[in-house]
């Protein structure tokens, strides 16, 4: 119980009605605790699935043009950042939710564990929040190399040889090709047009 001490003066109404709020605001704080983390589970909840939609809408695409190296460590953030939100969720949810404990008998018991469950929310609140900081660094890293990091060639080539001459068409997605060739003309699909 909180008290006042005696100091020189009288105790007001109003130094009653102060005492009276700190003490409520004493015994409520693991609930308020909870709310907090209750909130917080929700916005990480948005924020993880709001990111997910751009990394799913436009991930794949981008991802595969990458050279294989990047497409590694773009794949391991996105993982990390899963990983991390996920379990910066579950922190929050637990903190949101509190333990089940025994049956306590006295209010000295009541009070410890009440103080003890309050200490554990805060923590695993305050761990979550690293952890989401953690999973959109490591989302939005992957998107920015999807982004950044140059892009191989991919164009492919339509190589034509009859006799001497060559002839080189670059071939575009959705390019509609028709040839007519003669038996001493061959065409072959490459990936670079020779110089000459």
């Amino acid at each position: 119980m909180i008290r006042l001490r005696a100091m020189p003066g009288t105790v007001t109404a109003v130094d009653r009605e102060w005492q009276a709020r700190a003490r409520r605001l004493t015994l409520d704080s693991i609930y308020d605790v909870r709310a907090v983390a209750g909130r917080w589970a929700a916005t990480i909840g948005s924020l993880t699935g709001l990111l997910s939609l751009v990394a799913l809408v436009a991930g794949p695409r981008a991802v595969d043009q990458l050279p294989v190296g990047w497409r590694i460590v773009t794949g391991v953030c996105v993982l990390a950042a899963i990983g991390c939100a996920g379990l910066a969720t579950w922190w929050a949810a637990e903190a949101a939710q509190g333990s089940i404990g025994s049956a306590l008998s006295t209010y000295a018991q009541v009070r410890d564990r009440f103080r003890e469950q309050e200490r554990t929310a805060v923590a695993l609140l305050r761990r979550a929040r690293i952890l989401v900081v953690a999973a959109m660094s490591a989302l939005v890293l992957g998107i920015a190399l999807t982004w950044f990091v140059p892009k191989p060639e991919t164009t492919d080539y339509l190589l034509v040889r009859r006799g001497s001459a060559v002839s080189c068409i670059p071939l575009k997605d959705g390019l509609a090709l028709s040839l007519a060739i003669d038996a001493a003309s061959t065409v072959t699909v490459v990936k670079r047009c020779p110089a000459g």
